[in-house]
């Protein structure tokens, strides 16, 4: 018994006509009603009554009707997902991201872009600001979630986050027993910063705050990423100035402390090729915006 058979019963059943049946299928008359036939007499009994005038169902003929649809519904089914998975390595978007994005933004806007775009494989490539503005120039993102500043007008960028920056430090040090610090609590301490080339205005956030307080800072390690950096600090080696998305982080011996006096904000852009005009990425860009409280300042 093949596929085909079954078409050609379903077409008779409903139409409870040869010749229209056959017209249906494109397929002449003739060699229709003898694949009818042989479907019988596979099965071995009859499915349908005929006379000159008159095409009815048997009892058998009723039941195999059921099962013959669900049958051939199986089979287009089973046809449908095979395209759509050989379907699912030619669509992929590809998205740069810090830390912060992944906390903050892409829980609450991912299930919509699933939803909207299933066949859309998203690959998530965890990278620092300077590497993303490098990838999304060569391609090799699509979408990224950075640090300003973005200088290069083959590139768009808009504000989606502002993060008020916070004392990260050892859970063990006497100076986080305070509830909140100043610049002169933490200024003999040992600080950890961000590479400049990968921090983007987040280098430029934390100097202004030292800055404003007239301190300076007892830097000893410059690292190229957070998480390294908050590593750094649960071993007692000093302390930082980041974004408070990392107190959703869960780092054994490490914690943060707000900053008295005039909060320091950091932005998080998203940026995109210019150029890109995709269904996906303005897709993408349009879900941020509907789930991502923009450009609202995190406290």
């Amino acid at each position: 018994m093949e596929l085909r058979h079954l078409r050609y019963f379903v077409a008779v059943a409903e139409e409870l006509n040869f010749t229209r049946a056959a017209a249906r299928l494109r397929t002449a008359q003739p060699s229709f009603s003898q694949q009818i036939r042989d479907l019988e007499a596979e099965i071995g009994t009859d499915l349908l009554t005929r006379t000159k005038r008159h095409v009815a169902l048997t009892e058998a003929g009723r039941v195999f009707l059921d099962e013959a649809r669900l049958t051939l519904a199986q089979a287009q089914r089973a046809v449908a997902m095979a395209r759509r998975a050989a379907h699912l390595g030619d669509r992929r978007m590809t998205i740069g991201f810090l830390p912060a994005a992944e906390v903050k933004i892409f829980p609450s806007m991912l299930t919509y872009m699933r939803a909207r775009f299933p066949d859309l494989h998203l690959v998530f490539n965890s990278l620092t600001t300077a590497e993303q503005i490098e990838a999304l120039l060569r391609q090799d993102i699509d979408v990224g979630f950075l640090r300003l500043p973005v200088g290069d007008p083959a590139l768009s960028w808009e504000v989606v986050l502002q993060e008020r920056l916070v004392a990260v430090l050892p859970a063990d040090h006497p100076v986080a027993e305070k509830e909140a610090l100043t610049a002169a609590d933490l200024v003999e301490l040992p600080f950890l910063r961000v590479m400049a080339r990968h921090a983007g205005n987040l280098s430029d956030a934390v100097e202004g705050f030292f800055r404003a307080h007239r301190v300076e800072p007892n830097a000893v390690q410059e690292v190229e990423n957070i998480l390294t950096l908050m590593s750094l600090i649960g071993m007692g080696v000093g302390f930082s100035l980041l974004p408070d998305y990392v107190q959703r982080l869960a780092f054994r011996n490490v914690v943060t402390r707000p900053l008295i006096g005039p909060p320091v904000f950091v932005d998080l852009a998203m940026v995109w090729r210019t150029a890109d005009r995709s269904e996906e990425t303005t897709a993408f860009r349009s879900i941020v915006h509907e789930t991502v409280r923009d450009p609202q300042i995190e406290t």
